[in-house]
């Protein structure tokens, strides 16, 4: 794909980017993409905060823990096997109980301009709405926020799932765990060290990457709360690869999707420019935004922007 991309260059302009993405969700072909950045507003652990939680649990060091996802998820395969070899299900409800620690769901969070954004992107609407979403979180968040504006999800955290008639559905490949306060069903095993990666989204014929890339493949990717290191990431740098290469064969005047990145105070120009390239070059949009909540703003303007469409289409 060296190369590829130049010819959605202009799409890195907000008013374009915000154009596009206005029309694929007029059309209903617009699917969100989550990641750990969504739920820090309720305190929600990210990756690394979770394994250090998790390895202080069952007395195992956290002062030589990398920030790396390989060296994450190493550190997590050694807390399953001194705590919970071959028992996932109880691997599972120590994962929930790190993963909630002093995490409250409340009415504090209604205001959070990410959660209303993305709230008002999947709300129904004659300007579309968004129902298919994939995250790669393992908590409830947005589901409990939903659920305030009684929007009824389907959480589908493992496979075959059924046809539903709910309003949004909700992949989980990585696994669900409720917060307590939150009706669900908990998954028997979550995705967090390299083995349980290897064992479901490490097989490319697993039914997951099989369900992950045709999502990916079925409409224009919004991607929200990722950070670029997950742009690389073992098993959505794939999943971006079969995209890119499907996308281009079937419509190559659309790209993949629109990756929103908060600018970081230590990135230089030079930096800028090669995410920009590496983006580009897998038929990914970025749009950096300089704050979190300028990231909500963006949000809202297509919501904004498909329904002004709608109005000149009728």
């Amino acid at each position: 794909m060296q190369g590829a991309g130049n010819e959605f260059d202009y799409l890195m302009n907000e008013p374009y980017a915000t154009d596009a993405l206005a029309e694929c969700l007029r059309k209903g072909t617009l699917v969100l993409f989550l990641g750990a950045g969504v739920s820090v507003c309720a305190s929600v652990p990210r990756w690394k905060e979770l394994i250090e939680s998790m390895r202080r649990e069952v007395g195992l060091p956290t002062d030589s823990l990398g920030s790396s996802p390989d060296s994450l998820q190493a550190a997590a395969d050694e807390v399953q096997r001194k705590f919970s070899e071959n028992d996932e299900k109880s691997f599972a409800e120590l994962v929930r109980r790190c993963l909630y620690k002093g995490v409250e769901l409340n009415e504090s969070l209604v205001t959070d301009p990410g959660l209303i954004a993305l709230g008002a992107l999947m709300l129904g609407s004659r300007r579309g709405s968004v129902n298919r979403v994939v995250t790669l979180n393992i908590d409830c968040l947005l589901e409990w926020y939903l659920s305030l504006y009684g929007l009824g999800c389907q959480v589908v955290h493992q496979l075959p799932a059924d046809g539903s008639a709910e309003d949004v559905r909700i992949y989980h490949p990585h696994g669900f765990l409720p917060h307590p306060d939150f009706d669900g069903e908990n998954s028997s095993s979550v995705i967090l060290g390299l083995k349980s990666v290897n064992k479901r989204l490490g097989d490319p014929n697993n039914e997951w990457n099989a369900l992950i890339r045709h999502v990916l493949t079925s409409g224009v990717v919004l991607f929200v709360g990722l950070s670029e290191a997950s742009f690389l990431d073992r098993t959505v740098g794939p999943w971006l690869e079969y995209a890119a290469r499907k996308n281009e064969a079937r419509n190559p005047t659309l790209p993949t999707g629109f990756w929103t990145l908060k600018l970081e105070e230590e990135w230089t120009e030079a930096d800028i420019l090669r995410i920009k390239e590496e983006f580009l070059a897998s038929r990914v949009v970025p749009l950096i935004q300089p704050s979190g909540e300028a990231i909500a703003r963006l949000l809202l303007g297509i919501c904004q922007k498909a329904a002004q469409q709608n109005s000149v289409l009728r």
